[in-house]
């Protein structure tokens, strides 16, 4: 593959890097002024706008059933055969979902509802405990993976009917709305998508570095500090760089497949060694309340007793979908070549719900157990260890847990790595001026951008808590939706009179693309003779 001359688009890479290094000089000189600053945002865009982002999500989730059962339904990305075989690429789905992200949240989040409990439910109690379960089922469900998939349908038209090679989203409003996505418009637009990534993949890197120091700290006893949560952001950033510059980007995806097979290991041996039945009985008990609940929970903002929980978590996480949805849309379209609209929604659906299901019915039943049966005190332990210190305790309890804790540690080190790699990537590309036919960005390029992201990440670590990774990621993905809605419309509008299975399949260029997890792939021309 080629590489790139290196030249930027000067538009497309300052502002974000302007943005997001006056966002983290504020945050270092005034961190208390700057967490105030985090909460006036963050309560104003998920209080009185919080009802955008679950309207929306309605709408897209709405959009994506008629794309299944609608008159796109049949219509084909490319007039070939799927590139790749079923189950290879419903495995390519179904990975997608492992991240640093899942292993923090799956374990523990139950509990922030039973002890805090939707509804004005009393905490602790039986109706709380299974609403507890059933709540994230919600939040990291099919409508919030909707998100992902609406935006792909467009670019697999784009990629494989029109064949177009986009990366950036500027690219497909042009092509929908003419002369009104013009060169400034689009920049705006691309600038937008750049810090949502930025944002977004901060929160993640944010919520997984923690975890990962008291992983480190419970088997080495070593103190969990500032300090090694700068060291890890640090060699995260290093291993980029030495992959990159050692021609080494073949062991960045061969850690990102042992990652997969090391977090599937690690659920198989929690259902195990865990109460198997009960994982499995209050799976489908939860399972069967989200469903009974689903518009309840999708809409409850919670006006009268004000208790934030819908901001805090169903809100917060809609705009977190968000703020990947563009990056992650457009890797699901990339290795859908050969799909109808109908097998592509249903299965990138379906998938990537079911990976994510997987952790939170496995992690989560088995520390409501726990929990339960008074084997562990959550409450006690997250007030002297905080979140990351009892998701630790949660894993000390399993067999064998002087293996498991390290496993957990490589986990999180590969998950965490692989997703910078990957994001950077995506940066890089954007930020190149012109970008041809099997070409790459350049590599100081892509390292730019791990170190951008590293450090931004830390800033939000430096500012502690919640509310900062969450004011990121929902201040950053309020345009993402006007974005989207832009795009969505206007293909429906355009495909709905020129897509017709008789328009030759186009010939794709070749890119790496990356998800919003820093899963990659190789997107190849049709066989090693062909020629763009």
């Amino acid at each position: 593959m080629k590489k790139n001359s290196g030249a930027i688009d000067k538009l497309l890479f300052w502002p974000p890097l302007v943005l997001v290094g006056i966002i983290s000089a504020a945050i270092i000189a005034n961190p208390e002024a700057s967490s105030a600053t985090a909460n006036k945002v963050f309560a104003f865009l998920s209080g009185p706008l919080g009802w955008t982002y679950q309207l929306f999500v309605l709408i897209n989730f709405a959009v994506v059933l008629y794309f299944v059962f609608g008159k796109f339904a049949n219509k084909r990305f490319g007039g070939d055969k799927p590139e790749f075989s079923t189950l290879s690429w419903l495995g390519m789905l179904f990975s997608a979902g492992t991240t640093a992200a899942i292993v923090y949240w799956a374990p523990i989040e139950f509990y922030m509802y039973l002890s805090e409990p939707p509804f004005g439910l009393e905490p602790f109690s039986p109706q709380a405990a299974a609403m507890a379960s059933a709540y994230p089922l919600l939040n990291w469900g099919p409508s919030s993976y909707a998100l992902y998939v609406g935006i792909g349908v467009v670019f697999g038209y784009i990629f494989f009917v029109q064949g177009t090679d986009v990366f950036r989203p500027s690219a497909a409003c042009q092509e929908f709305m003419g002369e009104y996505g013009g060169r400034y418009v689009g920049k705006a637009i691309d600038v937008f998508y750049m810090v949502g990534i930025i944002a977004g993949i901060g929160t993640s890197i944010g919520l997984g570095t923690p975890l990962l120091s008291e992983v480190i700290t419970r088997i080495t006893g070593i103190p969990h500090t500032l300090g090694m949560d700068a060291a890890l952001l640090v060699s995260w950033t290093i291993l980029v760089a030495v992959c990159v510059y050692g021609g080494l980007d073949k062991g960045i995806r061969f850690l990102s497949d042992f990652r997969n097979y090391l977090g599937f290991g690690l659920l198989a041996f929690v259902l195990v060694a865990g109460p198997t039945s009960f994982i499995f009985n209050n799976f489908f008990d939860s399972l069967g309340v989200m469903l009974t609940n689903f518009f309840r929970i999708s809409l409850y903002t919670d006006p009268i007793q004000q208790s934030g929980i819908p901001q805090n978590w169903t809100i917060f996480y809609f705009a977190w979908f968000l703020s990947f949805a563009i990056s992650t849309g457009m890797y699901l379209a990339r290795i859908s070549r050969g799909r109808t609209v109908r097998e592509f929604t249903l299965g990138a659906t379906l998938s990537g719900v079911t990976c994510v299901y997987t952790y939170f019915a496995i992690f989560g039943n088995y520390t409501l157990d726990l929990q339960t049966r008074g084997v562990i005190n959550l409450g006690e332990i997250i007030k002297t260890q905080g979140v990351p210190g009892a998701i630790v305790e949660i894993f000390s309890t399993l067999p064998i847990s002087f293996i498991i804790l390290p496993i957990v540690l490589v986990l999180l080190f590969i998950s965490n790595a692989t997703v910078i790699n990957g994001i950077a990537y995506t940066l890089a590309m954007v930020t190149t001026a012109k970008l041809g036919a099997g070409e790459e960005p350049a590599k100081w390029n892509r390292v730019f951008w791990a170190v951008v992201l590293g450090g931004f990440s830390l800033t939000l670590i430096f500012l502690g808590g919640m509310k900062p990774l969450q004011t990121s990621v929902v201040a950053s993905s309020f345009p993402a939706m006007f974005i989207i809605g832009i795009i969505v419309y206007g293909f429906i509008k355009k495909a709905g009179k020129d897509w017709n299975d008789t328009q030759p399949e186009p010939c794709e260029t070749p890119h790496n693309f990356t998800s919003g997890t820093g899963t990659e792939v190789p997107v190849e021309p049709r066989n090693g003779n062909e020629s763009c």
